[in-house]
């Protein structure tokens, strides 16, 4: 094989080829390691009580520069009772060291928790940008 132990490459192209071979395969593995978590924890992501309809979904991103798996899971409940405010929640977690970095939480428009690792937001808006640099290559 043109690549060998120290990635040395008589031919760049065959190494490029089997960079973008192995990303492909950390990437398809986080997929599926993401989505075996979300049905395990949250099963079809809709749920029903007493009190609310709860929605959750998910999106994965296999993290190439810092050679990690995250989940980005979303969680919207809405009262039964319409004079209450809607919960929405983000969580962002490392999949394979199973940590979480963040958590955004509102209730309505009012903001309860907002932060990423040791940083506090004080708005959705900041903690989109502050969860970019994960979600992102």
């Amino acid at each position: 094989m043109a690549c060998g132990f120290f990635n040395f490459c008589l031919f760049k192209r065959e190494c490029f080829e089997a960079s973008i071979k192995e990303d492909y395969e950390l990437s398809e593995r986080c997929g599926k390691r993401c989505d075996e978590m979300f049905k395990r924890y949250y099963g079809t992501g809709i749920s029903n009580d007493n009190d609310s309809s709860t929605l959750s979904n998910y999106v994965n991103h296999y993290n190439k520069n810092l050679n990690k798996c995250f989940i980005l899971v979303r969680t919207i409940s809405i009262p039964k009772d319409k004079k209450k405010d809607v919960l929405t929640i983000k969580n962002l977690f490392d999949i394979n060291e199973n940590k979480e970095y963040g958590s955004f939480a509102k209730t309505g428009e009012k903001l309860m928790d907002c932060r990423l690792l040791d940083k506090f937001c004080k708005s959705e808006q900041e903690w989109e940008l502050l969860i970019k640099p994960y979600m992102e290559e």
